[in-house]
């Protein structure tokens, strides 16, 4: 069955905890919002930028009009840094003795996973929704269940996480990655400053130039250093004051991503129901976002993040929301800190797992797979080395399987139970694991392997307007950073597209056209209106 396997015990007392590890040169302060966004981190719920009814603005009408993506100079901002490449991480993983680096982006789809073994496949609390949601389904995505690819890069006896890359570039045609960096800018610096990064303020001055870095918290644990981005600081926030800033496109934009400008015309037009509401915004922030985003405040030791509410094209509105509401709507209730519990539980079992999966093919690069299946009470990992000169049909792989089992007072429990902290006068949860190399050749390992990468695959819709003899041309043309280069490389699959939208997209286009239609009406009916803005004379 195994040619080896381990085990042990997480004790609620001897579970791992995260050390702050200081910098090794002076960073740069952390951002903190304008246009003063900061009255939402202080007011429960939903925030309006323009309330529809009245047509008044609760905030700078600046920020409703969002800019185009392509406008933004990248190449003036500091773009992501992959673990690999960081120096400074390096230099204090090698400080501290740790033997693996990473940032929150690498290492929270490993914890994902995990938590989805823990929890024994957990439901997240809609009970808070409308009757509009108390029937509709109350599990994770299958974005967020989406098995998860990560390598593990080797450098002088050390190993950087980062994400799987995407060697035929679909990241960078993802219009919702470059709009994330420009927005931050956008919401966190003065007007003139804002337009200091545009492209198109060509006899303007250009941003000043930043000599030290952005602000990041690096932390260790037992064999893990931890690296994450502090976007924004409020000093009235409990704890650190720092918090994450998401901008979340609506539901047309992120269901059909490649039909964006079509579907800038989709609108958020109330707070309740199904379509065209916040509260369906929050509800698939519920299912495919709440997980990862408690996972990276918690490594960046955050309060929580706000989301900014947009179709591309306008912004809709502004929410914060807390760590503790987060913990609420995944975990519910329990004794003590139950999300920090569950976080605990995690980051010990992927400190484990970690250093079996590099002792699969020592002192190389390798690249692993992670998948807990819905249903399963088990965890699959693939690895792979990540340089093989070989044959690609004989490059090896191994599999392994990792197991919990959750126990309250020393009695076997649901495993959710456990991490709540359930059932029991004291916090006496623990966590007993076990990780097993599969006994099977590569070839029976890349069989489940390429089952899990199936599950990995989603196909993605034409946009309108797109046929297929031309859709190579539009692909190769989508350049949202702006690079211009007509020679750079990029990777077609024609096999990622489907021609025709499902039922449900064709709805969404629908509703994106009547939006389209209706933001004009009133863009002409209020054309020569003074705008009035709450708290302006």
């Amino acid at each position: 069955m195994y040619i080896r396997r381990i085990e042990g015990v997480i004790e609620p007392d001897k579970m791992p905890s995260l050390e702050d590890v200081a910098p090794t040169a002076p960073q740069l302060p952390v951002a903190q919002l304008k246009h003063s966004l900061e009255r939402v981190l202080f007011n429960p719920g939903v925030h309006w930028l323009q309330d529809p009814r009245s047509r008044v603005y609760n905030f700078d009408p600046y920020v409703q009009e969002i800019p185009a993506v392509t406008d933004f100079a990248f190449e003036r901002v500091t773009r992501f840094t992959a673990s690999s490449q960081d120096t400074e991480l390096h230099t204090l993983a090698a400080q501290e003795n740790k033997l693996f680096s990473g940032s929150t982006s690498s290492l929270t789809p490993i914890l994902c996973h995990i938590y989805f073994l823990l929890s024994g496949d957990r439901f997240v609390d809609t009970s808070m929704l409308s009757m509009d949601f108390q029937s509709e389904s109350r599990r994770f995505t299958p974005g967020q269940r989406m098995p998860a690819s990560v390598q593990f890069n080797y450098k002088d006896g050390r190993y950087a996480v980062d994400t799987a890359g995407e060697k035929n570039g679909e990241s960078d045609k993802n219009i919702l990655a470059w709009m994330g960096t420009m927005l931050e800018k956008f919401l966190t610096v003065p007007k003139e400053e804002f337009e200091t990064y545009k492209r198109s303020n060509v006899d303007g001055p250009l941003p000043e130039k930043k000599t030290m870095r952005e602000a990041f918290r690096f932390a260790k644990a037992r064999n893990f250093l931890l690296r994450s981005q502090l976007d924004c600081h409020d000093p009235r926030l409990p704890g650190t004051g720092v918090f994450d800033i998401k901008t979340r496109a609506c539901m047309a934009i992120r269901l059909d991503i490649f039909n964006y400008e079509e579907n800038s015309g989709y609108l958020i037009r109330k707070q309740y129901g199904k379509f065209e509401s916040f509260e369906r915004e929050y509800y698939d922030l519920l299912r495919s976002a709440f997980l990862k985003y408690q996972f990276q405040a918690r490594i960046g030791n955050m309060d929580g993040v706000i989301v900014a509410y947009h179709n591309t094209k306008q912004m809709f509105g502004f929410q914060y929301i807390s760590l503790e509401e987060m913990d609420l709507r995944l975990f519910g209730y329990g004794q003590g800190d139950v999300g920090q519990r569950v976080f605990k539980g995690c980051l010990g079992i992927m400190e484990h797992l970690a250093e079996e999966i590099v002792n699969c093919f020592p002192n190389q690069s390798v690249q692993a797979t992670f998948e807990t299946q819905e249903g399963t009470q088990k965890m699959d990992v693939w690895v792979e080395p990540l340089k093989w000169d070989g044959p690609e049909e004989e490059r090896p792989m191994k599999q392994l399987e990792v197991r919990t089992w959750s126990y309250l007072d020393s009695v076997l429990a649901r495993r959710r139970d456990a991490l709540r902290g359930t059932n029991c006068g004291m916090e006496t949860g623990s966590i007993r694991w076990s990780i097993a190399h599969l006994n099977q050749d590569s070839d029976r390992a890349r069989s489940a392997y390429f089952e899990s990468k199936r599950r990995q695959f989603r196909a993605w819709t034409v946009p309108t307007g797109v046929d297929a003899d031309g859709l190579q041309e539009w692909y190769n043309g989508l350049d949202f950073g702006g690079s211009g280069d007509p020679d750079r490389t990029v990777s077609f699959n024609p096999e990622r597209f489907k021609i025709q939208p499902d039922r449900g997209l064709s709805h969404l286009r629908r509703l994106s056209e009547r939006g389209r239609q209706e933001t004009e009406r009133i863009q002409e009916l209020e054309e020569g209106m003074p705008r009035h803005v709450l708290g302006e004379v």
